[in-house]
């Protein structure tokens, strides 16, 4: 049979430019300002509804090729063409005959590089305990050193674990890292045990050591977890891990080494968290940083190539319907692979209740593989190069990123910024911010704050205490503590368990409904995921279309807290009534009032006995907090 011929048509579209376009969104705002659509970040950068080329029009580096001038695109010219990503996963496990058989699976099913914390000697901090060359054999036994990279945080004491390595293994083509971030180690736990002096002074034995016997190992760790872990933004995270690396810099140099031997024994780590662009940028930004640093101290192309091995947000995870940390950490990682790092570490979706097993750990490799395999990340060179919005963000990131590591660097460098709590508090005014959305559930985290399930069960991970008190510190600086978003409603829906398990039942809130069920629902459903956000059972009902009938229902379900809920119509012909009703009957009940009103209505309502209004503005954790205090769910104070 005869195929039928297809004429093709030339057909084109109409150019609109940007002021077109803008006046046809101004037409669907009606009277909002087209202001409305643009967004402030938490570090001051305003988001606009659309980028065009204009914006990329001063831009420098857009020119460039991957490898070449700022390595914004990378420091590989083909990218992971040639050479994937390494799949880098921590294994969190303390003994090194676990660590063996843990890694050895790993190893087998997809990781390509080993990767752990060391346990400082001495310590009661947690990591893997190799103190000796049987702890090495045992731990690392079967495993080819020559043909496996490693990345190995030592924490403290790093000529010693060096000299363990030295021992265990001759192999020159070790290659990875070796290292310890004296800085780091001093952020979390807020002292040293020794004087930074002696740190730096093992860092620099460490690169010479590494020049005479390791010479594809590097030995200096510059990582910016600590603060990313504290609630730091963007540009505060780029600054003072870039800031760390000009003080050890600094410090090597004066230790007769040069640019070129400390540059290339170092590697960075970044935490990558939520905001997929800004997580992008950051890392695009953070080469072009290191490369006008590296340009500044007269470094070479080797020397302005940033190593980077990034790790998924611990910061952004949850202890409540844990699985949706997989979707979490499937979204960091693609913004980690897409920004251009040379190793990554998917954490396990249940690291914040326990230790990761076989299954967790299988999960978080699988979710590296499928990025790589099903979803081609590697097969395109810098796919986010060109991206109008992702130029303009990552040249945006980089030059405030610039500006706040001058000021850092006008103040003595990052130790003494440490020293006077400048960056402590900097970064505790971000947090503050982060709280400030969380706790009015502005930004959302699904299965805490939104979309609870109250019937839910879960296991804590025990708290640990990383500090050791067997030596006096050398030096203390006020920490920067490890914290978790979603803590503070994960603390409401603890104590509302440990209600449940002293009395049998789960504190309880009950709904008035008014009216039909369409008048009623939305706000019925929006109260309804407000109460369970901090483990209250909301007793629920089909409407009630008299006050007769509400006051009735109410009696019927035996609580001392009500929210009515209904249309604004409803309110104003049945609140006030329904109020004295219920007061008259016991007066320490509560009634609250779903919805937002005007303030002649508000004043009307709380004569009427309604004791607050509960809406999308409300404080939802500090709210909860108050009424489980009240209610004896929690003991204030």
């Amino acid at each position: 049979m005869k195929k039928p011929s297809i004429e093709y048509q030339d057909i084109t579209f109409p150019s609109i430019d940007y002021e077109a376009w803008k006046q046809e969104v101004e037409k669907s705002l009606k009277d909002k300002p087209f202001e409305k659509l643009h967004k402030n970040t938490y570090e001051n950068i305003t988001l606009k509804p659309i980028y065009t080329k204009q914006d990329i029009e001063e831009i420098s580096f857009l020119k460039e090729m991957p490898g070449e001038g700022s390595n914004v695109r990378a420091s590989n010219l083909t990218g992971y063409v040639n050479q994937p990503w390494h799949v880098s996963q921590d294994l969190d496990i303390l003994s090194p005959s676990e660590f063996n058989l843990a890694l050895k699976e790993a190893l087998n099913n997809g990781q390509t590089m080993i990767h752990f914390t060391l346990q400082p000697q001495n310590s009661s901090s947690e990591g893997l305990a190799l103190h000796s060359l049987e702890d090495m054999s045992e731990a690392l036994d079967g495993i080819n050193l020559s043909t496996t990279p490693v990345l190995i945080d030592v924490k403290s004491d790093l000529l010693s674990f060096l000299s363990l390595v030295d021992s265990f293994t001759k192999v020159d083509t070790l290659t990875g890292t070796i290292a310890m971030d004296p800085l780091a180690f001093l952020v979390e736990q807020g002292e040293l045990s020794i004087k930074p002096e002696v740190a730096f002074d093992q860092l620099a034995k460490s690169v010479k050591w590494a020049m005479e016997k390791k010479t594809k190992l590097r030995t200096i760790l510059v990582t910016g977890t600590p603060y990313h872990n504290g609630g730091a933004n963007a540009v505060q995270e780029l600054t003072y891990t870039i800031g760390t690396g000009i003080e050890y810099i600094s410090e090597l140099l004066e230790r007769g080494l040069s640019i070129d031997e400390i540059a290339s024994r170092m590697t960075f780590t970044f935490s990558i968290g939520s905001n997929i662009f800004m997580e992008i940028a950051k890392l695009r930004a953070a080469r072009i940083i290191w490369s006008t640093v590296m340009d500044a101290y007269g470094g070479n192309e080797d020397s302005s190539k940033m190593k980077i091995h990034a790790r998924t947000s611990a910061f952004t995870k949850t202890i409540y319907d844990p699985y949706v940390n997989i979707l979490r950490s499937t979204i960091e990682a693609f913004s980690a692979i897409i920004g251009g790092v040379e190793s990554l570490h998917v954490s396990a979706f249940d690291e914040p209740i326990k230790r990761s097993d076989s299954f967790s750990r299988r999960i978080a490799r699988n979710t590296q593989s499928i990025l790589r395999e099903e979803s081609f990340l590697h097969k395109v060179i810098d796919p986010a190069g060109g991206s109008w919005y992702v130029e303009s963000l990552t040249n945006e990131l980089a030059e405030k990123a610039w500006e706040l590591l001058n000021k850092i660097e006008a103040q003595g460098g990052m130790l003494q910024a440490l020293k006077s709590g400048v960056v402590q508090e900097s970064i505790s005014t971000v947090f503050n911010e982060r709280l400030v959305n969380v706790n009015h559930r502005k930004e959302k985290i699904v299965g805490t704050n939104m979309y609870a399930n109250i019937q839910e069960k879960t296991n804590r991970k025990p708290e640990i205490y990383n500090k050791s008190k067997e030596s006096t510190p050398a030096i203390s600086i006020r920490p920067i503590l490890a914290v978790r978003i979603s803590e503070g409603f994960e603390q409401l829906r603890k104590v509302s368990e440990d209600y449940l398990q002293a009395t049998g039942e789960r504190p309880k809130v009950g709904l008035l409904n008014l009216g039909p069920i369409p008048e009623y629902k939305p706000r019925a459903d929006f109260i309804t995921g407000f109460f369970e956000a901090g483990g209250f059972q909301v007793l629920k009902n089909d409407g009630y279309l008299t006050v007769e009938k509400a006051i009735t229902g109410a009696k019927a379900m035996k609580l001392s807290t009500f929210i009515i809920c209904g249309k604004d119509e409803k309110y104003s012909e049945m609140v006030p009534n329904i109020c004295r009703e219920l007061k008259d009957t016991n007066m320490h009940i509560r009634v609250y009032l779903a919805g937002k009103q005007e303030k002649e209505l508000e004043a009307l309502y709380q004569n009427a006995g309604i004791e607050d209004f509960i809406h999308i503005g409300t404080d939802c954790f500090t709210f909860l907090q108050q009424l489980q205090y009240e209610m004896g769910v929690a003991q204030n104070g």
